[in-house]
């Protein structure tokens, strides 16, 4: 295990990986025509009640079962592939992970379901897929839009209604592995896609890209991503979630310097492979819906307009709708 350097730490991307934008799509100007008449006004219809599938995606809260689907991406373009012993090491991960996690909902007594591979042979939580997109990897990791739209396709199709079937759930999130090094991210669906990109997945790169020598993700980099799944917000500087400012960074800071989702190293800026030496503070376990309320949530106002398992581009003045920069969760 290598230390980062002290600049390095300081940076927000390196803290834990990122929730980068999603692609947000844009429509022509319509044509101007002149001389049209004035139309007829038509009466205003009802809207159309929103879907939860609109406002959650395919993973909601983690106090519902909840299927993870490993997908192992071999690039024949560069000779990157996971092998078998690759592979078994990251599943080992997210067992780690996954295992953390449903200790900390526990505390906040809750009965977390996370079901993931386990490794067993033709176990329908573990595939591996030949990409066509090139992958960029490095730090911070910028993959294409190309690459974007290639995972929400292979997502979708993976998606059966066998394997809801199988495990007597429609909350279904994917482990996207590259076999290269970079910074891992969290494609989640946010209230405003509506009913596009509903797939969520998180991209876990083989080798974290601040390490000095090749040295993979550690488990917490995959706890932290599977949380930002279920809604769980960065609060590190530099954050894109609208409602995360300075005093919030610094109350977290302050007061849960151990937090999973502030930073995924150790104080001495380290990857740690035996355990997961985090918890999972009130803040989060309020977002991702292990519980009713929090004390952060009388201690700063924008937190009003935070809906547990829901992410918005930006909000709209008052105690429901506090108004962000409009940017996405980092």
């Amino acid at each position: 295990m290598k230390k980062r350097l002290a600049a390095l730490l300081a940076a927000a991307v390196l803290l834990c990986g990122c929730m980068p934008h999603r692609r947000i799509q844009t429509l022509p100007a319509m044509p101007y025509v002149e001389e049209q008449p004035d139309p007829t006004p038509l009466p205003t219809p009802e809207p159309d009640p929103v879907s939860e599938d609109a406002l959650y995606g395919s993973v909601r809260l983690l106090n519902e079962p909840t299927v993870l689907v490993s997908v192992y991406l071999n690039d024949a373009a560069t000779g990157s592939i996971w092998t078998a012993d690759a592979r078994e090491e990251a599943r080992q991960q997210v067992a780690m992970a996954v295992d953390w996690i449903t200790a900390e909902a526990g505390r906040y007594g809750v009965t977390a379901e996370l079901y993931y591979d386990d490794g067993g042979t033709d176990s329908p939580l573990c595939h591996t897929y030949s990409v066509r997109s090139r992958l960029q990897g490095g730090a911070p990791s910028m993959e294409s839009d190309d690459f974007l739209n290639e995972m929400d396709a292979v997502c979708a199709t993976l998606d059966t209604d066998d394997l809801r079937a199988r495990y007597g759930t429609d909350r279904v999130g994917f482990l996207i592995f590259l076999p290269v090094s970079g910074t891992s991210f969290t494609m989640a669906h946010y209230a405003d896609d509506g009913e596009d990109f509903f797939y969520e997945y998180s991209c876990l790169y083989r080798f974290d890209a601040y390490a000095d020598t090749a040295e993979p993700e550690s488990p917490a980099t995959y706890a932290h991503e599977i949380l930002h799944l279920f809604g769980a917000p960065d609060y590190y500087a530099e954050s894109g979630d609208f409602f995360v400012d300075e005093e919030l960074t610094a109350y977290m800071e302050n007061n849960h310097p151990d937090e999973i989702m502030l930073s995924t190293y150790t104080a001495e800026g380290e990857n740690l492979y035996t355990a997961i030496e985090k918890e999972l503070g009130t803040l989060t376990a309020y977002c991702v819906g292990l519980t009713d309320t929090c004390p952060e949530l009388q201690l700063f106002p924008q937190l009003a307009a935070v809906e547990p398992g829901i992410f918005r581009y930006e909000a709209a003045p008052g105690p429901q709708d506090w108004i962000g920069d409009g940017s996405v969760a980092v």
